[in-house]
């Protein structure tokens, strides 16, 4: 069986825990990276239903998008409200991560999800500027460019919006002196050499410096590997909160809220602000969004499709020629719980014994009904 460790290092491929809002609380909430898992479960919050899921299904390891822990905790009182909780998950020795902001944020999270689930295409984020990016610059003998421009795009170095292996060449001559107890791959000790070397350089997430560079290293064939970091203000990404992009064709608004309405199982939905007609071009931010309105709109959104919209809300989004369509927080962030199991499932380090292992909670929590 894997490790928390190992479960979560692949979490953190797909969510970064560097993207996450400065108030949340993500990763690890309960328990040890060092435990061997039974078998996950994921599920929106943790509530009574869902630990008692776990003991049921004999999972240890309970992945969340709510964090269980938000602010710092007094105490553990377990006679308290909420202390039952806590002490079945202590007693009954479950681990609890958590995956949020930095799940929503994320280049393919929830979002991204969402995105899809929609049909859009030319997708971008509604929020700009959430990654930080360093450029990579390597100087490589000729022959061995190659094998290092694929080291490091596979471990994730080259995006560009949607365009991935992005680098740039230069040829020129690297020249160096092998001092004593050195043991070089070309030229010999006391020696100056001049080597035909090729400068390679690309751009990479601040979040996957380590993974490149120790990519990059694997692959090069010094002992001594020459290559630099440079800070890059770089506008844009994959990563960022929401997503704007179009549908295939203009479609009619109530066609297209028709189809909203079926991709959340019927869930009753709420819209207002300005009317049109036809609709092509979709913003959706899952969870609270509406404090983005005006960064869709700038971004040319027709339509916002977002959760917990006020009165004040739908007046400025009307004032501001953006259709508003409400989609419940608990509905709109649920499904994104797929793409996590997806990506669980896909990954070669796990066995499918334990990817048979893997469960979607049957209790997804609805706070209110509609009478």
């Amino acid at each position: 069986m894997p490790t928390v460790r190992q479960i979560t290092s692949i979490l953190e491929e797909l969510a970064p825990l560097a993207l996450a809002e400065s108030w949340d609380n993500v990763g690890l909430q309960v328990g040890r990276f060092d435990r061997e898992v039974t078998g996950l479960l994921l599920a929106l919050d943790l509530s009574p239903a869902v630990l008692a899921e776990a003991r049921q299904k004999q999972t240890n390891l309970i992945i969340t998008h709510h964090p269980l822990i938000f602010k710092p905790l007094n105490n553990l009182q377990f006679d308290r409200p909420g202390g039952a909780l806590w002490e079945e998950i202590i007693a009954g020795g479950f681990v609890v991560y958590a995956m949020h902001t930095n799940y929503d944020r994320a280049a393919d999270g929830l979002n991204q999800y969402l995105a899809e689930l929609l049909q859009l295409t030319q997708v971008e984020p509604v929020e700009e500027g959430a990654g930080e990016y360093l450029k990579l610059v390597v100087f490589v003998p000729e022959d061995h460019a190659e094998p290092v421009f694929a080291a490091i795009t596979a471990a994730g170095a080259g995006w560009i919006g949607n365009y991935s292996h992005c680098t740039f060449r230069t040829p020129g001559v690297g020249t160096f002196l092998p001092q004593s107890g050195a043991n070089p791959f070309l030229g010999d000790v006391g020696t100056v050499s001049s080597v035909p070397e090729v400068r390679l350089e690309t751009i990479i997430p601040v979040w996957k410096r380590e993974r490149i560079i120790k990519a990059m290293l694997s692959a090069h064939p010094y002992e001594e590997v020459a290559y630099d970091l440079y800070p890059v203000v770089q506008k844009g990404g994959r990563a960022g909160l929401g997503r704007v992009g179009v549908l295939p064709a203009p479609k009619p608004f109530s066609s297209f809220l028709a189809e909203v309405k079926a991709l959340f199982n019927g869930e009753t939905l709420r819209w207002g602000g300005f009317p049109r007609e036809t609709v092509q071009r979709i913003a959706v931010i899952g969870g609270s969004g509406g404090k983005y309105l005006h960064q869709a709109k700038g971004k040319g959104a027709e339509v916002l499709i977002t959760s917990d919209l006020g009165y004040h809300d739908f007046l400025d989004a009307e004032q501001s020629g953006v259709t508003i369509v409400e989609v419940g927080h608990h509905t709109i962030e649920a499904v994104g719980l797929n793409r996590i199991k997806d990506y669980l499932e896909q990954d070669p380090s796990l066995t499918p014994e334990f990817k048979a292992r893997i469960y979607l909670s049957e209790h997804r929590i609805k706070p209110y009904s509609i009478y």
